[in-house]
């Protein structure tokens, strides 16, 4: 009898850990100041190509995001990330392991190239990931489809994210279009002291 009791805990232990969600955040877990700084790196050269600085702002609104200078309310970047909004969003909340999606959006460079993406997303597991700011359990979400442009290029666009609850943010990022061509990496995060 004391033996099936401690199966079934095990077994449930073992269900509860496969079953952990994280929801989206909201603005209010956000603190002003807080910063995140990511670098992207070459595949192919492994030289850097940029980076990125997505800071909490206060505005008249309330508490957003500036990325790169640009302001972008809470909600909309965590669930649409850079792309425009769609009926397809690019993340659908909450994350748990086994969840799935289409994804399907319409996007625009500073260049002038619009286009879009089409993808078929999955959250694959919970795991941990080291990138330079530090070891994360993170959401490993897989996104596998196809993109093309208003210059008439088009292929495969497949993106594996981690996302950390604990940063609120994805902390690794790998594009491949049939060869690795890209990989982001969260490089800091700072948390104002309260």
């Amino acid at each position: 009898m004391a033996r099936s009791i401690c199966c079934v805990s095990l077994l449930c232990a073992v269900g509860l850990a496969g079953a952990q969600t994280t929801e989206m955040p909201t603005p209010e877990a956000f603190v002003e100041g807080e910063t995140w700084e990511w670098r992207r790196v070459d595949a192919l050269t492994k030289l850097e190509e940029g980076r990125s600085v997505r800071t909490v702002v206060k505005t008249d609104e309330g508490l957003a995001f500036s990325i790169d200078g640009k302001t972008r309310s809470i909600p909309l970047a965590a669930e649409h990330g850079a792309y425009n909004p769609s009926a397809k969003p690019w993340r659908v909340w909450p994350l748990a392991v086994g969840k799935r999606w289409d994804f399907e959006a319409n996007w625009s460079r500073p260049d002038g190239v619009s286009g879009n993406t089409q993808q078929k997303a999955e959250v694959v597991a919970y795991e941990e990931v080291s990138v330079p700011a530090g070891q994360f359990m993170a959401y490993r979400l897989e996104y596998r489809g196809f993109f093309n442009t208003s210059r008439g290029t088009n292929g495969q666009q497949n993106d594996t994210y981690w996302y950390a609850p604990d940063v609120k943010a994805n902390v690794k990022h790998i594009r491949s279009s049939g060869r690795p061509v890209w990989t982001t990496e969260l490089m800091s995060y700072k948390k104002p002291a309260p």
